[in-house]
């Protein structure tokens, strides 16, 4: 159903996406890695799940990891060996090998994993498994800019993978910030120079796929609604699928009147925006950056957003400044059109127009 609220699991249930999935299907089968970049709730998600199903039907295995929160290797391997055990095809694969690893034991639940003093060591076991199988691998890591911190035991482990195991191949999704700038754009002294995974911007829809998504919806529901509430809600929430697939779940599910669905959006997108912008705001001079994201929230140029700091923080030198716009540009959190910097999530305008943000 189009407006459930979980991410999407099969091509057959990812609206408007099917030239993406067809791209990223050409570009595993070429032999690339892919990075999937776009700003939040645009659907990264749902398009890694739902490759997965073209994919085995071309022969592949392959296996999702939500990286959302993992902040260490040993977080990772946690996940990587969850992910193993709903993995069906992977997991009948390698159930007779992995035991061989210290840190993994196989029991009637499937693989357990104890914590291992060395990650990495462990992380080069498991795949140096996946890489001796005959079966192409995909593996899909979710949200990679949240293992930055361990980047360069991650980075040297990918490029180890890249050198050495031909028959596995990774999708990354995120914000091109973090470790992913670090994939796509690697200096010359990285591990992975001159192995950037092939990039697939997600954008939001376009008025009319919008407009065709939300009737789309309501029609599984048999339910009629005024074409008018729907390009208001368009309007509105301004092609982010996230959000129409919520105000769409909010009326035909919920079964909240038109206005009322629209408030929950926003009241409940709102909470989770303020969630993910500080978490963004972490280790940053989040008052900076609150006064550039106000300016930006009706569109500024670089000297309207200097004007504004300078106003609220007192005297913000050029560099600095570009490090503000250059941050909030690879996070996806806002866009550049002509001279104009301006912030793309429409929840995220409403907060810092309504000043909720302190």
């Amino acid at each position: 159903m189009l407006f459930d609220l979980h991410p999407k699991e099969s091509p057959d249930e990812l609206y408007g996406r099917s030239e993406e999935i067809k791209e990223v299907i050409r570009l595993i089968k070429s032999g690339n890695w892919v990075a999937v970049l776009g700003p939040r709730m645009i659907g990264k998600s749902s398009l890694l799940k739902a490759c997965r199903k073209p994919l085995e039907e071309e022969g592949y295995k392959t296996i999702y990891l939500n990286l959302w929160g993992i902040k260490s290797l040993n977080g990772l391997l946690r996940v990587l060996i969850e992910s193993l055990n709903s993995s069906k095809s992977l997991f009948n694969s390698v159930k007779d090998l992995l035991g061989s690893i210290d840190e993994v034991s196989l029991t009637s639940s499937g693989f357990s994993l104890r914590f291992s003093r060395r990650p990495t060591s462990t992380l080069f076991s498991i795949f140096s498994i996946f890489g001796r199988l005959k079966d192409r691998i995909v593996v899909e890591l979710d949200e990679i800019e949240e293992l930055s911190s361990a980047s360069p035991q991650l980075l040297r482990f990918l490029a180890n993978t890249f050198n050495t195991y031909r028959n596995i191949v990774f999708i990354f999704s995120g914000s091109m910030f973090g470790l992913m700038r670090m994939l796509l754009e690697p200096s010359s002294t990285s591990p992975l120079y001159g192995r950037s995974p092939a990039r697939l911007f997600l954008k939001p829809f376009s008025r009319e796929t919008s407009v065709n998504f939300l009737k789309a919806g309501f029609e599984e529901h048999n339910i009629d609604v005024p074409d008018s509430d729907i390009l208001e809600a368009v309007e509105e929430l301004d092609g982010i699928v996230g959000w129409l697939t919520f105000y769409g779940n909010s009326v035909a599910v919920r079964g909240l009147s038109h206005r009322d669905a629209l408030k929950n959006v926003f009241d409940e997108g709102g909470k989770l925006v303020l969630e993910e912008l500080e978490h963004f705001f972490r280790n940053r001079d989040r008052r900076r950056y609150i006064v550039a994201l106000s300016a930006m929230s009706i569109g500024a140029s670089w000297s309207e957003i200097k004007h504004a700091l300078e106003i609220k923080v007192g005297n913000v030198n050029d560099a600095v400044l570009k490090g503000i716009i250059d941050a909030l540009l690879s996070a996806m959190i806002i866009k550049k059109e002509g001279e104009k910097y301006s912030v793309v999530d429409p929840i995220l305008r409403k907060l810092l127009l309504q000043s909720s943000l302190h």
